[in-house]
């Protein structure tokens, strides 16, 4: 049996948590031990715990694991302070992975990646990057690039627009995210109910498009009453320039006379159930989306998505065929989508029918797991 050491960046369960989650829940014990180190408690550890991984935590990355995609170089320097720390960790996790002996190192994330980085050269096990974000928005991202070219044995990407972050690098694979498609299954009925309703989930960010949903949420409550509007997660990183966010929109939803429609119902685990009492999924992003797990997960519960145009979510979403596209930011083309899907009953249950047939082809937990497996014997044996 192989013992595999996966590194996550994040203690919470956004996306790339979720990936790592349902890779090592899903992976045959027969062949492979996962093991997950985290950087403190959280969301993941209690979702580990739950299927019976016991994870290992320890602080990796001192002051450094608030630095994010909005962080100045102040703060840079103020994570300089924690280097004596990470030192010692290295030594630490150095002597973990040897002892054990891991075979293999699965970093997730920047700040894992980077770990791995110096912890490489003090371990005998073979290292893969699963890159689950873009990178040009990032600071140092040429450097990450070049040591992603030197250093890792595979760089996993889930779709063909991260890997083009790595343009002549022979040592990327492109493994789509899967979800587990009994989980995630249409309802058996049709759902009930007089009101109509629009789900936008994913971590509140300003990034991640709430505010855009809201003015749409605005323009489509003017046309019709019988609209009902859910905004399903919460303030799950914590990095500079997330913080603070879920009030504003609170304060934005009552500014805007929106309270009788709109429901922010924060962080859920019950995603699928809450899936299916909805009857479109919006997915509006400013910025490209490296994958678009919830889209996935829409498109598997036979829902009809529109999401912002750009990045993997091309990939995901087949245009007029499993959902609608808009401009990244555009309020007013959101809204007449939504308008057009919401008085139009037929093409609702006609792109959800395509939708579930597609994420059936292309987005079962269980091929990507297999392909991954592969991978992994591929380097071991």
């Amino acid at each position: 049996m192989w013992e595999i050491l996966h590194i996550s960046t994040g203690a919470e369960l956004g996306g790339a948590e979720r990936v790592l989650f349902d890779l090592v829940r899903s992976l045959d014990r027969g062949r492979f031990r996962a093991r997950v180190l985290v950087p403190r408690r959280g969301r993941l550890t209690d979702a580990l715990a739950s299927v019976g991984i016991a994870p290992l935590v320890a602080d990796y990355w001192g002051r450094g694991h608030r630095l994010g995609r909005y962080s100045s170089w102040r703060a840079y320097a103020d994570a300089l302070r924690s280097l004596p720390h990470v030192g010692r960790m290295l030594l630490e996790l150095a002597r973990y992975v040897n002892e054990t002996p891991i075979a293999l190192i699965h970093a997730h994330g920047i700040k894992a990646q980077m770990f791995s980085v110096a912890l490489a050269p003090l371990v005998r096990a073979r290292v893969v990057w699963h890159v689950h974000d873009f990178l040009r928005h990032r600071r140092f991202w040429r450097l990450f690039r070049v040591l992603g070219r030197a250093l890792p044995d595979v760089i996993l990407v889930p779709s063909r627009a991260v890997a083009r972050e790595f343009p002549g690098h022979s040592n990327v694979f492109v493994v789509p995210n899967g979800v587990d498609l009994r989980e995630f299954s249409p309802p058996s009925t049709g759902r009930t109910g007089e009101r109509l309703r629009v789900g936008m989930l994913g971590a509140l960010a300003p990034w991640k498009g709430q505010r855009v949903f809201l003015h749409a949420a605005e323009r489509v409550s003017r046309a019709r009453s019988d609209v009902e509007f859910l905004i399903v997660g919460d303030e799950i990183y914590d990095t500079t320039g997330h913080r603070g966010f879920r009030r504003e929109l609170e304060r934005e939803i009552v500014a805007r006379g929106l309270s009788a429609c709109v429901r922010l119902i924060g962080f859920r685990t019950d995603v699928a159930a809450i899936l299916r009492e909805l009857d479109i999924v919006v997915h509006c992003s400013l910025e490209p989306e490296p994958f678009g797990r919830v889209l996935v997960e829409a498109m598997a519960c036979g829902l009809p998505v529109i999401a912002s145009r750009g990045g993997a979510t091309e990939e995901i979403v087949r245009e007029g065929e499993t959902g609608l596209l808009v401009p990244p930011g555009d309020a007013s083309r959101l809204a007449d989508a939504l308008l057009a899907l919401l008085q139009n009953p037929v093409q609702r249950m006609r792109l959800g029918h395509a939708a579930r047939a597609w994420a059936e082809r292309a987005f079962d937990l269980r091929v990507q797991v297999r392909r991954i497996e592969a991978l992994y014997e591929a380097l071991l044996s």
